[in-house]
């Protein structure tokens, strides 16, 4: 790997992890088709370097938000719990699945995902949100967090069930297609009721925690190319601390168009590698 290809691969981290923490992705959406189409790197291979990557941006953008009081906890780990058994179940099947088709897979998800995110933009919060005098019903988890301007606010989690079905769905993308789980995570949380400053800080924590398990299972099924793998993860941590700092300065609508827009774009630059090969 040439000094000029690693500073581009640094360059493509650091890019990617500003909007990424910005709307709660691990990047994996960009790092994936980037990977695959501007350095001809093997789907498998861009899968592992993405993961360690989104690692990266996960944990400096955790630490980001953890000193801006946005993270649930509780939430974040309940969205964690079916995550590892997802992950090595995601990355055994790129073990065995042709390029291709790990890309079609990764392109259809990712459209789906985001077509039903848009149709769901305003997102009403809640009665019991509104109101915890008048009590949630039993499919729904009253919590309390702090917005994006400081503010103590109520709001509650619709279906939990739903968030463990998002939980092990997401683990089977992240080790499929290396995608980190985020583009599931903050769709579904915001669906399910939750602000979306908090299910973007939310669901980096919990990213933090399981990508790790992706990237040992890469590893032990030896797709890391490391020479690849660290200058870009250097950017994406770089990067990442960019993001929290702006979050805190865009209204949720925007960070929400945002996230609409790159997973519209790399989910059609995957569907074209799935075509032409």
């Amino acid at each position: 790997m040439s000094i000029l290809e690693a500073l581009l691969v640094f360059l493509l981290g650091l890019v990617v992890g500003v909007p990424s923490a910005m709307v709660g992705l691990g990047g994996g959406v960009i790092i994936v088709p980037a990977l695959i189409m501007l350095f001809q790197i093997p789907v498998k291979n861009a899968v592992a370097i993405s993961l360690v990557a989104i690692l990266g941006t996960t944990v400096s953008s955790t630490v980001g938000y953890i000193r801006h009081k946005q993270v649930d906890y509780k939430m974040g780990l309940l969205y964690d719990i079916l995550d590892v058994p997802g992950i090595v179940l995601g990355a055994y099947i790129t073990t065995f699945l042709p390029e291709n088709v790990l890309a079609g897979i990764c392109g259809i998800f990712i459209l789906f995902i985001t077509i039903i995110m848009i149709r769901n933009k305003r997102n009403p919060p809640c009665a019991c949100a509104a109101d915890p005098e008048e009590g949630c019903t039993s499919r729904e988890w009253l919590r309390n967090g702090v917005d994006h301007n400081g503010k103590a606010i109520t709001y509650s989690l619709r279906y939990p069930p739903v968030a463990l079905a998002s939980s092990f769905l997401g683990g089977i993308i992240t080790g499929l297609a290396g995608l980190g789980g985020g583009v599931t995570d903050v769709s579904s949380m915001i669906l399910l009721g939750v602000p979306t400053h908090i299910a973007v800080a939310t669901s980096e924590f919990a990213m933090a925690i399981t990508n790790g398990v992706g990237v040992l299972t890469h590893g032990l099924l030896n797709n890391l190319l490391l020479g690849y793998a660290i200058p870009i993860t250097i950017g994406t941590v770089i990067g990442a601390q960019i993001g929290c700092k702006l979050c805190k300065r865009i209204k949720g609508k925007v960070i929400r168009n945002i996230l609409a827009v790159i997973s519209i774009i790399s989910a059609i630059r995957l569907l074209y590698f799935f075509f032409i090969s």
